[in-house]
């Protein structure tokens, strides 16, 4: 189930939640003093270099992938629900959070690659942590 949801993430562009993403970004590393501008609804100049954000960035399909084991058959549809929604803000909040600590990182000259590499790798071991610390299921 995990890998059909994430699967059909993929099948969406999402330009507004990349516009969105890369929006805040774009603010909020205005306001921390770095060179940032928009080129466009989904790139950013940082210090003279492009970084797009695409469906990836956006942590989509890192939480529809998550949907099918968050799901707690012993809940109701609302409970599961209202849950999923409060999981989609934290999710947005720490995709953000790792963005933005990334783009300082590419700013002060660490290579995008291992600033976006080591984040990334670091909030997906924390969803995973979250996930199995949330878990309503069992190993076989």
């Amino acid at each position: 189930m995990v890998a059909i949801f994430v699967l059909v993430a993929h099948q969406f562009a999402w330009n507004w939640l990349c516009f969105l993403t890369s929006e805040a970004l774009l603010r909020i590393s205005a306001f921390l003093g770095l060179a940032v501008a928009r080129v466009s609804f989904d790139t950013l100049s940082v210090n003279g270099q492009l970084v797009q954000y695409v469906t990836s960035c956006t942590f989509i399909d890192v939480y529809l992938g998550s949907v099918p084991l968050l799901w707690n058959l012993r809940n109701t549809s609302l409970q599961n629900f209202s849950f999923l929604s409060a999981t989609a803000i934290i999710f947005a909040a720490l995709n953000i959070v790792r963005l933005e600590t990334a783009l300082v990182m590419f700013a002060d000259g660490i290579s995008w690659t291992v600033a976006d590499g080591l984040l990334g790798g670091l909030a997906y071991f924390a969803i995973w942590r979250f996930i199995w610390r949330q878990r309503s299921w069992r190993l076989m």
